[in-house]
């Protein structure tokens, strides 16, 4: 790892560091990309996570990684290098390492709270079907939409010379509150002292897997029965199928094209049966698609959701640019930090916040299978 700065202001940290990032209602990985660059923080070049959020971090990490291209690394990571800590590879340091001084121990609740939020995104559909992420301090978001029809989006066609004709569009104003997600965990140091950083890592991120299908399971409820507001899965925008339990390939274009211009159906969610002959009925096609990509539509991508929130006999998709919006607190919070800094031994609650905000429910469709 090549960086540029002062390493030795950089191992200067203290528990300090989580109140003030509270304070200013940002998640630590945050606050820690604009301290480093602070010559308090050893005046490092920024990197290219400052000034997104936990959430837009973790997503173009992936994208990198996906490309095949060096991922640089975060401010966090930066810390650890500071104080020699090896928490990523095949060869990393025991929990230990974390607990030697006063400087490395206040890192170590950060990497239990990144490790359980990697795993709750890893395991979630939430980056694949939202339009936004939306990052608040509070309890509750204040949703805008557009209360209109198509007729009052249409522009006219005028002479020269006309006016333009006046639109007035309605705003409407609704509220959402953030749902609470939270584990408590027996933090034992004794019992970990000696497991390699990479192997509880995987522990950790097992916790947070749970997180992300609990936030996905409501983010398919949203689209479903709407966020509260009464804005959810329309019937108009439901498509039953040709034969009962069955999917054929007039099926699959009846449901990408379920949705009105200018929204396109490009995702969805189903049971695993179903989803196994969604994927049977593409395979009587050569070269699926290539042969969509001929007629002007786009092949709906499917994700298997074997859990109870989703109805058996029913896909649920969505035009994943327009139909729902992420609130989040961008970050998981981990209580009684002081202690696990002190004592190394204590019982503390994991938590994050969300909720799933409709932007619009036009953008929602359906397949019915049996009928």
């Amino acid at each position: 790892m090549i960086v540029k700065g002062d390493i030795n202001k950089l191992k200067k940290l203290d528990k300090g560091m989580y109140e003030d990032a509270a304070m200013k209602g940002i998640p630590l990985n945050v606050w820690m990309e604009d301290h480093i660059t602070t010559n308090e923080g050893g005046g490092f070049d920024a990197t290219p996570y400052q000034g997104k959020t936990t959430f837009e971090t973790w997503k173009l990490r992936r994208e990198l990684i996906a490309k095949g291209k060096d991922v640089p690394p975060t401010a966090m990571e930066i810390a650890l290098y500071a104080h020699g800590i090896k928490a990523h590879g095949s060869f990393t340091d025991p929990v230990s390492k974390f607990f030697v001084n006063a400087d490395t121990v206040v890192l170590f609740p950060w990497f239990v709270q990144d490790k359980i939020y990697v795993g709750a995104l890893q395991a979630s559909l939430v980056p694949e079907l939202i339009a936004e992420t939306v990052v608040i301090q509070g309890l509750d978001f204040r949703k805008i939409y557009l209360d209109d029809s198509e007729q009052d989006r249409q522009t006219a066609r005028t002479t020269r010379g006309s006016e333009a004709p006046l639109k007035h569009f309605k705003v409407k104003k609704e509220q959402v509150s953030l749902e609470k997600y939270m584990i408590e965990l027996d933090f034992d140091y004794e019992a970990i002292y000696d497991t390699p950083l990479n192997l509880y890592a995987t522990a950790l991120r097992q916790i947070g897997a749970q997180l992300g299908i609990d936030e996905t399971d409501d983010l398919i409820y949203a689209l479903i029965n709407g966020d509260g507001n009464s804005n959810g899965l329309q019937s108009g925008n439901t498509e039953t199928s040709v034969t009962t339990t069955a999917i054929e390939k007039l099926d699959i274009i009846k449901f990408a094209s379920s949705l009105n211009l200018p929204y396109k159906m490009k995702k969805f969610v189903g049971k695993k049966a179903y989803m196994q002959k969604y994927w049977d009925a593409l395979s009587d096609m050569q070269n699926p698609a290539s042969q969509w990509g001929m007629t002007g539509m786009q092949l709906p991508v499917g994700y298997e959701w074997d859990r109870s929130i989703v109805t058996s006999d029913r896909f649920y998709g969505v035009d994943p640019d327009f139909a729902v919006s992420y609130v989040t607190n961008d970050t998981t919070v981990m209580t009684e930090t002081d202690k696990v800094i002190n004592k190394q031994q204590v019982r503390t609650v994991i938590s994050k916040r969300s909720k799933f905000s409709i932007i619009d429910k036009n953008a929602i469709g359906c397949l019915d299978i049996e009928h």
